[in-house]
């Protein structure tokens, strides 16, 4: 038994690759530093009395980073800084992340001015990081692909690692978040989050990366290097196969958001304290954590359109579930509104997770090599993008039935209405053709393989010919000092 034990172990160490170590400092890193969002809410909503459509906005506005995530990916796949395409960036923006807590600590509530601005500038560190962070993830699935291993095998365990981490992080960060606010003041719970991306800088300092030698390559490399990253990165965009599925998922994601409103109502109407606001926090990064362990172990091999169109429609109902909340149903029902958000937040993220892991798994799997960080990176902002524009049109939504924190009369109507939006893609999931889509990757792969074998047989062909070459010339030395 201890035989089999320590076996099972040694193969664990002997297939674990020293990447994910990486991987899930970033991902908890970017995770835990949701530590402060209660803290943001309050700040925008307390001191500067914003209301719940021009909070959506600004917020929205802070994010354009994750919208641009390509132009990040970009760099880092084809600008090494300092010798290193992943390792220096980390090292660089998660140092700016630190600096943006510690700003917003000192002048973050000056003005309003200043706070979205340092926001801007903490969304995008960690944005940045975050694109170097999955770059990695997709180089490590990539190369566990080729050596065909079974430790951690397939996009889906890759993905389920980077997002599982950075729900446990969120986890954390929702037990303390709200109880924090008792205790701290919102600056100095900005200052404890300082903390995190500091410690993701110190540690990245001993990530070890194959260094690129910046002397050997010109100018001319390094522009070229940039240009075939934009003309692989088209070449393989253009695909129908690759489009369309990225525009489905740009009109799901669009879908108007109510998380500002709601924040509101909890906070106005229900009077929910910080305390059990970080509650439901740490109910939602738990349901994450759930829906990612259901989703790897036992719905990862579902084909793609059955998993979607099942979850979405669920993901409707509880969405709509919120109506009785609001419309204050099941206080008639006697039910209490704690134990009805808590209930309806682990149905709501649960099933949203399950949603959404199909389309990270498959975004993973469509990454060619030598682009992973742009493409992938390109996927995660059309997500990223149509949220921000799902922010925009909730705020449209709101203004339009002039629901604000003085009356959510209507805010029923607005949940009606804007969970229409949840099922309008679905008569076009049939554009996400995954076995083709895989069949394609297959047939790159193999084209790269045989140009690889090619160059080889032509390198060693023309290595034969010079030896051949040397031992004529040889000979007829010899001969001549013979004669």
């Amino acid at each position: 038994m201890f035989i089999k034990l320590f076996s099972h172990f040694q193969q664990l160490y002997e297939s674990f690759n020293p990447s994910y170590f990486i991987i899930a400092v970033v991902a908890f890193s970017q995770g835990v530093q949701h530590l402060a969002d209660l803290s943001i809410n309050f700040m925008l909503k307390d001191d500067f009395g914003l209301s719940p459509a021009m909070m959506g906005l600004y917020l929205s506005y802070t994010t354009i980073p994750w919208i641009v995530k390509p132009f990040w990916g970009l760099i880092t796949d084809s600008k090494p800084l300092f010798g290193y395409r992943r390792k220096s960036y980390i090292i660089l923006f998660s140092s700016i992340d630190a600096l943006g807590w510690v700003a917003l600590y000192k002048y973050g509530t000056n003005s309003l001015h200043s706070a979205l601005l340092i926001l801007f500038l903490i969304q995008l560190s960690t944005c940045f990081v975050n694109v170097v962070g999955e770059a990695i993830l997709v180089e490590v699935a990539a190369k566990q692909e080729q050596k065909q291993t079974n430790f951690q095998h397939g996009a889906s365990k890759n993905v389920s690692i980077f997002f599982g981490v950075r729900a446990f992080g969120t986890l954390i960060s929702a037990f303390f978040s709200g109880a924090l606010l008792h205790i701290f003041t919102k600056q100095e719970i900005f200052l404890m989050t300082a903390a995190f991306p500091a410690a993701l800088m110190m540690i990245s300092f001993f990530y070890t990366e194959e260094k690129v030698n910046l002397r050997a390559l010109s100018q001319d490399d390094r522009r070229n290097n940039t240009m075939q990253c934009i003309k692989d990165f088209w070449i393989f965009f253009k695909n129908p196969l690759i489009y369309k599925p990225v525009a489905l998922i740009f009109c799901f994601m669009m879908a108007p958001s109510s998380s500002t409103i709601m924040f509101f109502f909890y906070t106005s109407v229900l009077g929910f304290e910080p305390s059990f606001l970080g509650q439901l926090k740490f109910v939602y990064a738990f349901s994450t954590i759930l829906g990612v362990l259901l989703y790897n172990n036992y719905l990862k091999d579902v084909p793609f359109k059955r998993i979607f169109i099942t979850t979405t429609i669920l993901y409707y109902f509880c969405y709509q579930s919120m109506i009785i909340l609001v419309t204050r149903k099941n206080v008639e029902w006697k039910i209490n509104d704690r134990f009805f958000c808590l209930g309806d937040s682990i149905m709501l993220q649960l099933v949203g997770e399950l949603n959404i892991m199909p389309i990270l798994v498959l975004a993973c799997r469509m990454c060619p090599k030598n682009i992973e960080a742009t493409m992938y990176a390109m996927l995660m902002s059309t997500i990223n993008f149509g949220s921000t524009l799902g922010s925009q049109f909730g705020a449209i939504f709101l203004i339009a039935l002039g629901v604000n924190q003085n009356d959510y009369s209507r805010l029923w109507l607005f949940i009606m209405i804007t969970g229409v939006f949840i099922l309008l893609p679905l008569p076009w999931v049939g554009v996400v053709k995954e076995h083709q889509i895989q069949k394609s990757m297959d047939k790159q792969k193999l084209a790269k393989r045989q140009q690889q074998n090619d160059f080889e047989s032509l390198s060693v062909s023309s290595s034969n010919l010079r030896q051949e070459d040397d031992q004529q010339q040889l000979l007829s030395q010899n001969q001549q000092m013979n004669d």
